[in-house]
């Protein structure tokens, strides 16, 4: 075992703690006996601990009683272990030709007692690829009972807490400035990537993390993509930019959207605009305890099928955002599509978008912002112009 007290917490340790108390409540009301925990995400919230080393196998150990969580690593990450997180049980896995490190986790559930118990694992996670998956399988045979996990950890993050929430308005200050600083870079003749260089050149330099996904930074047709692409476009005088991007700090995300036009606007496009604006002041307007995801995005489908845009209208306007590590900005579920039924709750923090890609024209308009449901109005943690950016 190898430990020593951290010195790096995100959080102050009793937060950390009450985290991983809560997690333990909720393991024995499933009748679990231990998690497995594999989600990055899920081991910053529980103990702080930071690393990209979650692309290999990495796995904490979580019983449902005190008994301290074991960690199994590389050697690489064996220092920001120690020192970003509560965890004092640290295991190290060697590399080499022969290694299969779900053959050193099984050790360390034969150690634990929990051959023939109840164990959760984390499968919706970058963290756990098909392959580790598979070791694990094959390693632990019948002894360990392995069960889907149900996004348990994920759950009780979904709320955040009020250091949560200062984080958010943080990096939701970042962003609003780094807006101003894309819109400042974009004008004809420039290459895309340039007013994308100007977004990360902002956020980096105001105190942020490296963004966990490439933004999208998305000019001419391909504006009405809903992913990023590669290949950089120079911006022409009649022309149109979709940007989304999210800002990180301490991986806590929020996320804007915005399009920004060149020339002459046509009025079509400046139909969608205005469309997409009344859309997203609705879909904010009931963000409110008590209301469905669902009916959210109820007010996104009727707000582009009346207005003549059902066909370009996607299938889920948002999601939940905050701690998110590559290759996504994206903290889900919950995600806002027909018929969700869960409901707004006071510190769920949500990116909403409306997005509206015609494929017949060409013509994009993609507006969003992050906000925080509070027990009255929601609270916005980024903010967008007043009005439709042109640039003559």
């Amino acid at each position: 075992m190898l430990s020593r007290p951290a010195s790096h917490l995100p959080f102050a340790r009793g937060e950390h703690l009450d985290r991983q108390a809560r997690l333990r409540r909720a393991l024995a009301e499933r009748g679990g006996d231990a998690m497995l925990v594999f989600s990055q995400e899920s081991l910053f919230w529980l103990t702080g601990y930071d690393t990209g080393g979650f692309v290999f196998f990495q796995c904490a150990v979580v019983t449902a009683d005190d008994r301290p969580i074991v960690l199994l690593t590389r050697r690489p990450d064996l220092l920001q272990a120690r020192q970003t997180s509560t965890i004092e049980d640290i295991r190290i896995w060697w590399d080499a030709d022969d290694a299969n490190p779900a053959e050193d986790l099984k050790a360390i559930l034969q150690e634990l007692g929990l051959p023939g118990g109840r164990v959760l694992i984390e499968l919706n996670t970058h963290g756990l690829t098909g392959w580790n998956l598979w070791r694990c399988q094959q390693a632990f045979g019948d002894r360990v009972r392995l069960e889907d996990d149900g996004h348990l950890i994920r759950k009780l993050r979904v709320v955040k807490s009020p250091a949560e929430i200062a984080m958010m308005r943080k990096a939701g200050e970042i962003c609003d400035r780094s807006l101003a600083r894309v819109i400042d870079a974009a004008r004809p003749g420039v290459l895309d990537s340039q007013i994308k260089a100007a977004y990360l050149d902002s956020i980096l330099a105001d105190g942020a993390d490296m963004p966990p996904n490439a933004p999208i930074f998305n000019s001419g047709e391909r504006a009405v993509f809903g992913r990023g692409v590669t290949a950089p476009r120079r911006i022409e005088p009649n022309d149109q930019i979709l940007v989304e991007y999210p800002v990180p700090y301490r991986h806590y995300n929020v996320k804007t959207e915005w399009t920004i036009l060149f020339g002459k606007v046509p009025d079509r496009q400046r139909h969608m605009y205005d469309v997409a604006r009344r859309t997203l002041a609705r879909m904010t307007g009931i963000a409110r305890p008590g209301t469905s995801l669902g009916e959210i995005f109820d007010a996104y489908a009727t707000g582009l099928d009346d207005a003549g845009y059902r066909a370009s209208r996607y299938g889920a306007t948002g999601y939940s955002v905050g701690i998110s590590f590559a290759p996504t900005s994206m903290d889900v579920p919950p995600m806002i599509y027909s018929g969700n039924a869960t409901l707004c709750e006071p510190g769920m923090t949500l990116f909403y978008h409306v997005m509206n890609g015609d494929g017949d024209t060409g013509l994009a308009m993609g507006v969003g912002h992050t906000l925080l449901v509070t027990d009255g109005a929601p609270e916005l943690l980024t903010g967008l112009p007043d009005e439709l950016t042109v640039i003559s």
